[in-house]
């Protein structure tokens, strides 16, 4: 993997993160409006210089617990960051743009973060919504895409400027492929749900474990979980995957086991619900990392839940790891230029790691993540446990 260097020299991550515990978070939020010195609680505003970055995050309808979950990572990164001295010695700040998870509301709140002094731009939770900002804010300005991972969203063309930071479908077939190949696999059944996304799943991961594991079953599952179970276990398989509904694996799972299967059970990332660990234990689920499973995030998490009053979620690790990302491009490019900021974060260099244990956020040729953030969860005790950080040098 490459290796990077820290965002600011400085202050050590241990002491940052020690000192964000009692520390006031950088940024405020507003609805969108073309401003380029947002106001900040109680009236003070962000003097020139400082170096700020936008948020498109869905504040308000149903994916809201989401979105303030995203704008809370994002102030996250910005506190430590300014702990440690700023950005280029300028300090950082956020504003928030509500996206509604709607494309309309996307496309007007990229316009204000465009018609900003914004270095950057981070968010996108909804696919509609991350894919109508990737193209709205054009050429110019950095866009990270924290949590939506359709690879349709960016393209080298389309959205020169915008990356995905989250594993796509294919790097979660990939990630499962890897986990197979650490558990030595040899017979390999693989049952999904009756839908074009977990049918992709399951086609994907046929292909990238050719020729070992052998597929002995690849099936679309019925109603009948029986017979499902017993379809998966004609070819006597050590692993049987699933793709597709937390209450599908469950159903599966128990007609598996009532079938007699002693071999491992591993699902896609839908299963990781407190229903299916409270029902399936000894059972895997290959995710994308949030941060209570990460040995790497402890430190990061108790500032956090110090500070918020409640335990970060996925989408504030990924707003907090694309918040340190812009700002290191900034840091490299040594002043808040767009074209250029957007340059460096193609290639950033820098000694920090992030907090799944990846030395620098990397990108590859088609803007998706190259080092995805998918891993191994394992059922123990009615609920999930990091099995496998899928990674080398990372135990977990």
């Amino acid at each position: 993997m490459v290796r990077c260097k820290s965002i600011r020299e400085g202050a050590g991550v241990a002491g940052a993160l020690v000192a964000f515990m009692v520390a006031g978070c950088g940024g405020g939020s507003h609805a969108p409006k073309p401003s380029a010195t947002p106001s900040k609680p109680g009236g003070a505003v962000y003097q020139p210089g400082d170096v700020s970055f936008g948020v498109l995050a869905p504040t308000s309808g149903a994916q809201a617990q989401r979105g303030q979950d995203l704008v809370d990572g994002a102030k996250a990164a910005i506190a430590e960051i300014n702990i440690r001295g700023g950005v280029n010695g300028h300090k950082a700040a956020l504003v928030t743009y509500d996206d509604g998870c709607d494309a309309k509301k996307a496309r007007a709140a990229a316009v204000a973060v465009k018609g900003s002094e914004a270095a950057g731009a981070l968010g996108g939770i909804c696919t509609s919504a991350a894919s109508a900002a990737a193209r709205t804010l054009g050429e110019e300005l950095p866009f990270l895409v924290t949590s939506a991972n359709s690879p349709g969203i960016v393209s080298a063309r389309r959205t020169p400027t915008a990356f995905l930071t989250n594993g796509t479908p294919y790097q979660a077939a990939l990630a499962t492929s890897h986990w197979l190949v650490f558990q030595r696999a040899q017979r390999l059944a693989v049952v999904t749900a009756d839908d074009r996304p977990s049918q992709y799943l399951g086609d994907q991961l046929v292909k990238l474990t050719s020729p070992v594991p052998k597929t002995v079953a690849q099936e679309v599952a019925g109603s009948d979980w029986a017979a499902n179970a017993q379809a998966a276990l004609k070819g006597k398989p050590d692993v049987v995957y699933w793709a597709g509904s937390a209450t599908g694996a469950t159903e599966l799972f128990a007609a598996l086991k009532e079938a007699g299967f002693d071999g491992k059970f591993v699902a896609s990332a839908e299963s990781e619900t407190a229903d299916f660990a409270a029902k399936a234990e000894g059972a895997y689920v290959i995710a994308p990392a949030s941060p209570q499973y990460l040995p790497g995030a402890k430190a990061w998490t108790k500032a956090f839940q110090a500070r918020f009053k409640r335990a970060p979620g996925f989408d504030a690790l990924q707003a907090y790891e694309g918040v340190r990302a812009l700002a290191q491009a900034v840091t490299q490019s040594g002043k808040v230029d767009r074209t250029r900021n957007s340059r460096e974060l193609a290639v950033l260099a820098s000694p920090y790691k992030t907090l799944i244990g990846d030395e620098t956020m990397a990108f590859s040729t088609d803007h998706t993540v190259k080092y995805d953030n998918n891993i191994a969860l394992k059922v123990q005790g009615g609920k999930f446990v990091i099995d496998n950080a899928l990674r080398s040098g990372v135990e977990g």
